[in-house]
């Protein structure tokens, strides 16, 4: 069973991916606002970050394992951001001197099952090109960050802003676009 055949079931909880969305074009925007912020605060935006994603994914699997096949992959995903959370709150050091590659890397990761599942989804070519710009646009800006942490507290915001903004967009359009093939499902 693919994507496809399983987003015609109702597939419950779609709403998670356009709360996550907004949410990560707002924290982009936030982060783009205040870029002398300082690196500590910027640490407990990214803690958050990897604890909200991770609870909401986490819903979004146990919510679907009847009816998305591959649900155990959000599952993982969930229980991964979980665990950077935490390790980052409990050890501000390593939260200090490895941030810029745990958000490089989580970026990287997320933006590559953007493309993947770009390729799966039941929509017309146009938007499907745009959904897939927005992941390879989210796995550019992690590429920068990874490729040279040491520019800066700035770089960061900045590149990583441009990446929450673009995932952001992603996880909207995925969202409305399960929302759409499920509500069709019921129709038939």
């Amino acid at each position: 069973m693919n994507l496809i055949t399983e987003i015609r079931h109702v597939v419950r909880y779609w709403w998670i991916f356009i709360l996550l969305g907004c949410a990560l074009i707002l924290l982009g925007l936030a982060v783009m606002n205040h870029p002398l912020a300082t690196f500590a605060g910027l640490s407990v935006v990214f803690e958050t970050v990897f604890i909200v994603n991770g609870l909401l994914e986490i819903t979004f699997a146990i919510g679907n394992y009847r009816t998305v096949h591959g649900w155990g992959w959000h599952l993982a995903g969930g229980i991964l951001d979980l665990l950077i959370g935490a390790l980052l709150i409990v050890n501000p050091v390593i939260t200090a001197v490895a941030l810029p590659y745990f958000v490089g890397f989580w970026l990287l990761f997320r933006s590559i099952a953007i493309i993947g599942r770009t390729f799966d989804l039941p929509v017309i070519w146009p938007e499907r090109a745009w959904m897939g710009l927005l992941g390879v646009a989210g796995a550019i800006f992690s590429f920068m960050i990874l490729w040279n942490p040491s520019l800066g507290v700035f770089t960061l915001v900045v590149w990583t802003a441009f990446a929450f903004i673009s995932i952001g967009l992603f996880y909207i359009f995925f969202g409305l676009h399960l929302k759409k093939f499920g509500g069709r499902a019921t129709k038939h």
